[in-house]
């Protein structure tokens, strides 16, 4: 299968996976044909990218890392949670109304963290199918999965791997107190606003700790994940072992995640790139062993998308290396100028180190990501 841009498909080709809407309702099945209707449907629906069946990857799977209804249904318990916490609940109806729903959403958790902790292969770079989501909500699931993926590399227990997740849910709760128009401010952050919005994570730790259904860690991960291994972060300036494990996991899926979006004046960067900002914060912002557990447990391009190579040829990523996943194998289908080529051939970026990625289709957000090639 390969994951293709919806504006780059033509009617006739086949679907590989399905593809859904922001109900969960199923708009075209495995194997559907598309036709130049149901692809102005997907377009109207803000469907980005698909799965189609092609013949240059004939029998390339990706797995799913979560399955799609669970990860649905917990992001739909997790969006009515966030809602109850920033209304008012003073009255006992809404108290109660808000713990119930704060107890689904635990079990229906749960069951995702089994998921991630029993799932033995790497985890798949998180793409952004469904344009139409909301970010904090995208944002705060992503986290989380990508903190439960450096957990189970540096072998945290499953009742462990829980309160983390659950830390990195919620660990931008605080800004649902701020305003709206703040949160979507396109313009650079003047000096106040940028104070006004690192008050987030003690807003967090605020509504978390009145929180009987929630171990007390949860809101010291909101508290703590700005907080940096040489004191340079906030709220406190906490150092190296003042701060928790499960915070500083979580400032690393943070900080990745965000990187990988167009943010006000800042644009995406490709995932190795993302992940090399990373590695030049490390002993400064960020631990070391937390970063080798995340570059070991992410593949930083999914399998099926397109990259454009430092040689100038294109291809799709079909294999891993285990270790190295920020060096993938690539079937390239193009020479150097473009002209598709008879007899594609395999490249393991791994035995050819001077290979590099300098472009990849939108996966991560709108518009292409094109940057120079980088080690």
């Amino acid at each position: 299968m390969r994951l293709v841009s919806i504006y780059n498909c033509e009617a006739g080709l086949k679907i590989a996976k399905p593809i859904y809407d922001d109900q969960n309702r199923v708009l075209l099945n495995e194997g559907a044909t598309l036709t130049d209707s149901i692809l102005n449907r997907l377009k109207s629906k803000g469907i980005s990218h698909i799965y189609a069946q092609t013949d240059l990857t004939e029998g390339i799977i990706k797995n799913d890392d979560v399955p799609h209804t669970l990860r649905f249904e917990t992001t739909k318990s997790m969006v009515k949670v966030f809602n109850s916490l920033s209304s008012d609940l003073n009255s006992k109806v809404a108290a109660a109304t808000h713990g119930k729903l704060l107890r689904e959403f635990k079990l229906v958790y749960g069951q995702l963290v089994k998921e991630m902790k029993y799932n033995a292969h790497l985890l798949n770079l998180l793409t952004h199918l469904q344009a139409n989501s909301d970010y904090l909500f995208e944002h705060s699931m992503n986290v989380s999965i990508y903190s439960l993926a450096i957990a189970r590399q540096l072998y945290i227990n499953e009742d462990d791997m829980y309160v983390l997740g659950l830390g990195a849910i919620f660990h931008d709760i605080g800004k649902i107190k701020l305003e709206r128009d703040l949160l979507h401010k396109k313009a650079k952050f003047t000096e106040e606003e940028k104070a006004t919005m690192r008050t987030h994570a003690e807003l967090g730790f605020e509504l978390l700790r009145k929180e009987r259904e929630l171990h007390l860690l949860i809101s010291h991960c909101a508290y703590q994940h700005h907080e940096n291994i040489d004191g340079s972060g906030y709220p406190r300036g906490l150092k190296d072992k003042e701060i928790h494990l499960f915070a500083k996991i979580i400032g690393v899926a943070d900080m990745f995640d965000s990187l990988m979006r167009n943010r006000r004046e800042k644009k995406a960067l490709l995932p190795h790139e993302a992940m090399e900002v990373l590695w030049g914060y490390c002993y400064k912002r960020y631990d070391k062993k937390i970063l080798d557990a995340f570059i070991k447990s992410v593949a930083l391009y999914p399998i099926g998308v397109t990259v454009t190579l430092n040689t100038g040829e294109k291809g799709v990523v079909v294999g891993y290396n285990d270790n190295f996943p920020q060096r993938p194998v690539i079937r390239v289908y193009t020479d150097t100028k473009g002209n598709k080529l008879q007899e594609p051939h395999d490249v393991d970026m791994l035995k050819h180190l001077s290979i590099m990625i300098e472009q990849c289709d939108a996966i991560l957000d709108e518009g292409k990501i094109e940057r120079g090639a980088t080690a």
